[in-house]
This record gives structure tokens, C-alpha cells and sequence, in this order.
């Protein structure tokens, strides 16, 4: 009791001490359980001080990299949250100094609370009643950061190597519905020509079906469906992974489609089958495996498919999932294996708004379907 009593005590105190301009621009606007969960993250892990670990080693525990610093882009400009000594260090990089201090201990309590709030808001978008007070307190504007791939920089002491590492991290919250991988727009529209003579009427009963149905029963009366464009940028950077991979995403959304399995395991059943990329019998699962794989990796570390990508990473550091009970686990690009076969695993292919993407219909002799990527809990 005494403890707690405490901790609201300096809660208060550094309440008092925020300074004006901070309250002012401190707004809890209505976000989505994914972009709040990006402020809960920042406050778990300045709370903690401590990053937990995910290795792929099946015989290894959970191990945890002290955490040094947090940084992240807001509005653009920098705001950087040092742990030092049991208190919360905020600098700004214009500032080029410490322009505030906190107390870590009084974080615990705001991140205990923000996490009920979030599960217990309702609709897409909700406020967060101390979200204000705790970006006051952190002197940020807004929930989220830049749009980019890294929600967060995290600077962490790796015991392994005794030396410091500043990465970037993707924020996936299971607070709320399974979260994208690969976001659906209308640029992960992907447009196929239906090989195989279609009346008027026979097009008109197909395009009463939904997708899945849509693609099967093509199929199923002997038409083919040939990948006839991808849009350009995505096209791009699909082939800086592999120079085949946008021939292979046109058979692997055909695949997730004929209503056979949109799991990875069970679209490489289907790859292994027809084999489209003609690879030779030896290890051709494997292959397949590789590939998709090396397609995951890059979507969750840096490509975006309207985007110019170069090949290089933006959330170096891998990933953050927020588990449903709001625990969180790391998924690191150092154990490259864990993240590689932690996104094959628990990702899947999903179908998104139809109407929304203007999807999912025969017009003339093409058809356009979405490609979309989500992350199952």
C-alpha cells in the first residue's frame, strides 16, 4: 500500500513539473488498437528497462536485452527516452539536451492502465482517456510516429557480444484483429486474363460468387488463369528479393483463391505440385519454402509495395508482437532463423474488402484479385 501510494505520489509530482507547451500539444485523438498499441509498447519497455527475447533454439529460455534508449520520429522531429538510474531521460534532437526527467517506476501504473483501456475500447477507432497524460508526461503529440516500417529505434545491450546495437522495430498488436503483414490496397491488386471463351451470361452467374468461389469454379470448368499485370513499383520490388518472385505471387494469390489452403504450409503443397517455376524434383519444397520466406522477411523489414525499395532494411531489429494478454515478444533479425520461421508459421493469406479494392469480378476476360497478409494470434 505504501508502494503504491508512492508511485502516485511522484506520478503527481512530475504531472506538476510537465511543462505547459507539453499539455498543450499532449491530444488523445481516436486511433485503432494497433497505433495505441505502439504507445503501450514505448511505455511497457521504458517501464522495464527490458526487451524480451524470442531465439528459435526449441531448448533455449526467454532471455531479455537490457534497454539503453527509445527513439522514435514524431511530426518530424526526434524524441529520444534514455533509461538512467531508475528514471526516464526525455531529450529532443533539436534540443540537443535533457528538456525533461521522470521517475521510471511511475511508468508501470500508466502502462498497466493504458493496456485495460486499449482492450476495453470499442469500434475501429477509439479514445484512450490516459493517453494524454502519459504523452504529457513522455512530451510526445501523438500515439504514433513516422509512417515507416520501424515504429520504434531501440538501443539494447546484447550480453552475447557485450556491445550495444541501435535497431529499428515493427510494432503487430493482437489486442485487436489479427494485424497485416501486407497491407491490401489498390496496389496488391493483381489482374489475371481468364483463358477459355465466357459469354455474357456465364460472366454475370460467376460474378455473383465471392472470390474464392469465383476462382474455383473458373477452374473447375477448364478455364486458366494467367497473371496478366502487377502494378509496376510493386513488380519492382518484388524482383529486388527474386527475379522470378512477382511470376510466383501471381501463382500463389491463384493458389490462396481455389479455396485449398491460404496457410504457407498448405500454398507450398500447391507450389510443390504444379511446380510453376519449373524447379528440378530435388528439394523443390524446400525451394518454394526458401522463397516465400525471403518474400515474408522483406515485407515485414522494410518493403512496401508502393514504395521505391532498394533492398535494405527499415525495422532491422525484426519485430514486436503484442500478445492478447499484452505481453511482448521480440522477434529479432539477429537470430534470423526465429524470424524467418516465426512469419511462415503464423502468417496467412487473407481477402480483404471487395468493395473497397474493386476486386473479385470478371471484366471482359480479366479478373482482378487482392493479395493481402495477416498475422494469426
Amino acid at each position: 500500500m505504501h508502494e503504491c501510494s508512492l508511485i502516485f505520489g511522484q506520478y503527481r509530482r512530475v504531472l506538476h513539473q510537465i511543462p505547459p507547451k507539453f499539455e498543450a500539444m499532449a491530444v488523445s485523438a481516436k486511433k485503432n488498437r494497433g497505433e495505441w498499441s505502439e504507445l503501450f509498447v514505448l511505455v511497457k519497455l521504458l517501464s522495464t528497462g527490458a526487451l524480451p527475447y524470442d531465439s528459435s533454439a526449441s531448448n533455449s529460455k526467454k532471455t531479455t536485452f537490457p534497454v539503453i534508449s527509445i527513439s522514435r520520429s514524431i511530426s518530424g522531429t526526434d524524441h529520444q527516452f534514455r533509461i538512467s538510474h531508475g528514471s526516464i531521460e526525455i531529450e529532443k534532437t533539436s534540443k540537443q539536451s535533457v528538456i525533461s526527467t521522470i521517475p521510471q517506476q511511475s511508468l508501470s501504473l500508466q502502462a498497466s492502465d493504458l493496456l485495460r483501456q486499449i482492450k476495453a475500447g470499442s469500434g475501429r477507432a477509439f479514445n484512450v482517456p490516459s493517453a494524454s497524460g502519459i504523452m504529457s508526461m513522455l512530451g510526445i503529440e501523438k500515439a504514433t510516429g513516422i509512417k515507416s516500417k520501424d515504429d520504434l529505434r531501440i538501443t539494447i545491450y546484447d550480453p552475447r557480444t557485450k556491445q550495444q546495437s541501435s535497431q529499428g522495430f515493427s510494432v503487430k498488436s493482437f489486442l485487436g484483429a489479427n494485424p497485416s503483414l501486407l497491407n491490401a490496397s489498390g496496389v496488391t491488386n493483381i489482374e489475371f486474363e481468364v483463358l477459355g471463351a465466357l459469354g455474357d451470361s456465364e460472366r454475370v452467374e460467376y460474378n455473383k460468387l465471392g472470390p474464392i468461389a469465383l476462382v474455383s469454379s473458373l477452374i473447375k470448368n477448364g478455364h486458366e488463369l494467367v497473371l496478366s499485370k502487377i502494378d509496376s513499383r510493386f513488380a519492382e520490388n518484388l524482383k529486388m528479393i527474386d527475379s522470378n518472385m512477382d511470376s510466383l505471387i501471381g501463382h500463389i494469390v491463384i493458389s490462396s483463391y481455389t479455396g485449398r489452403g491460404r496457410t504457407w504450409p498448405d500454398i507450398v503443397k500447391i507450389l510443390t505440385n504444379d511446380n510453376p517455376l519449373n524447379y528440378s524434383s530435388q528439394n523443390i519444397e524446400s525451394r518454394y519454402t526458401h522463397k516465400i520466406k525471403d518474400l515474408l522477411e522483406a515485407v515485414a523489414l522494410g518493403m512496401r509495395p508502393s514504395e521505391p525499395w532498394a533492398g535494405t532494411r527499415e525495422a532491422e531489429g525484426g519485430n514486436l508482437i503484442v500478445t492478447s494478454s499484452g505481453e511482448i515478444l521480440c522477434h529479432h533479425s539477429l537470430d534470423k532463423d526465429s524470424l524467418r520461421n516465426y512469419l511462415f508459421s503464423n502468417t496467412y493469406i487473407d481477402t480483404p474488402s471487395r468493395s473497397k479494392w474493386n476486386f473479385g469480378s470478371i471484366v471482359g476476360n480479366k479478373l482482378v484479385l487482392n493479395f493481402q497478409i495477416r498475422v494469426k494470434k
